[in-house]
C-alpha cells in the first residue's frame, strides 16, 4: 500500500510539471503572436533590440539584455512601461508607443507578452537613448487590472483586437490638441506618416461616413487589405502599414476585426 501510495504520488507530480510546462508553452506562443500583430517588431526591429526612429525617437531594446534591454526589469516593471507607459525609473515611456491602446491590454495577454520576452535571445546594443526635447506625453489614469474580453462577444473582442492589440486607431484616429486620439473620430484617419522611397502617406478614414473607405468592401476585401495591402481593385497600398505582421493573424480574430471596423461610427472625410 505505501509503496502504490508513493507511485501515485510522483504520478501526480509529473501530471502536474507536465501541464505546468504546457501552459508555459501556451503562454509564450500566446505572447508571440500578440507581439506579432501588435507590431512590436515594426518599431523595435525584428530581433526586438530596437534603435529605429520612429517619429524621431529611437525604439528601446527590449531583449533581455541586462545593461541595454530590460534584463533587469521586474514582471510588474514590464506591464508598467506597456499598459501605464512608465518605465522602472520613473521617466515616461515616449511617443510612438501605443501606451494610450496598450492600456485596456487584460491581464493574461499582457503577461504573455512579458513571458514571451523573455525568451527572446538578448541584445547587447550600443546606440543611446534619444535625448528628451518634448513635453512628458499625457497618458490616461494607470490601471492595474483588466479581465479578458470574452471571445463569444465579437463586436467586443474585435474591438479589443482592432483597438488594443493591433491598435489600428492609432494611425488611423485623428489627434486631439493634448496630441492624444481624439476618440470622437474614431477611425477617420488623417494622420500623416513618411512613406518609404519618399514622401507622404494620409492614414484612410475607415469609417462608413468615407463615400470612398471599406464600407462599400466586402468582409474577405477587406481582410486581403489588412493582411497584403491590396485594396478592393487590386491596386496596392503604401506600405506604411504593417501587413507581413498583420498576415498572421488567426481567422478568429481577423473576422472579429471586421466587425469592429463595420461597428465604427461615421465621420465625413475632412
Amino acid at each position: 500500500m505505501p509503496n502504490r501510495y508513493v507511485a501515485n504520488a510522483c504520478l501526480g507530480a509529473v501530471l502536474l510539471l507536465t501541464t505546468t510546462s504546457v501552459r508555459a508553452e501556451e503562454l509564450v506562443e500566446r505572447g508571440s503572436y500578440l507581439v506579432t500583430v501588435g507590431i512590436c517588431r515594426s518599431c523595435h526591429t525584428e530581433n526586438l533590440s530596437g534603435g529605429r526612429k520612429t517619429a524621431g525617437i529611437l525604439s528601446a531594446n527590449i531583449t533581455p539584455d541586462k545593461e541595454t534591454g530590460i534584463g533587469t526589469w521586474t514582471d510588474e516593471q514590464i506591464i508598467e512601461a506597456i499598459r501605464n507607459g512608465k518605465r522602472p525609473d520613473g521617466a515616461p515611456v515616449r511617443p510612438s508607443m501605443g501606451v494610450f491602446w496598450y492600456h485596456d491590454m487584460s491581464d493574461s495577454d499582457i503577461h504573455a507578452i512579458v513571458a514571451y520576452l523573455r525568451t527572446v535571445p538578448p541584445v547587447h546594443t550600443t546606440y543611446q537613448r534619444s535625448p528628451v526635447t518634448a513635453p512628458p506625453p499625457v497618458y490616461r489614469p494607470p490601471v492595474t487590472s483588466n479581465p479578458d474580453v470574452p471571445r463569444s462577444d465579437k463586436l467586443a473582442y474585435g474591438t479589443y483586437i482592432g483597438e488594443t492589440i493591433a491598435h489600428c486607431m492609432q494611425c488611423h484616429t485623428p489627434r486631439a490638441p493634448n496630441g492624444q486620439p481624439d476618440l470622437t473620430r474614431l477611425g477617420s484617419g488623417g494622420n500623416k506618416y513618411a512613406a518609404p522611397g519618399g514622401g507622404d502617406a494620409i492614414s484612410a478614414n475607415l469609417t462608413p461616413g468615407n463615400p470612398d473607405g471599406i464600407a462599400s468592401w466586402t468582409d474577405d476585401a477587406i481582410k486581403r487589405a489588412v493582411t497584403t495591402g491590396l485594396r478592393s481593385n487590386g491596386s496596392q497600398l503604401i506600405p506604411v502599414m504593417d501587413f507581413d505582421m498583420y498576415e498572421k493573424f488567426a481567422p478568429a480574430d481577423l473576422d472579429a476585426l471586421v466587425i469592429f471596423l463595420r461597428s465604427l461610427k461615421p465621420v465625413a472625410p475632412n
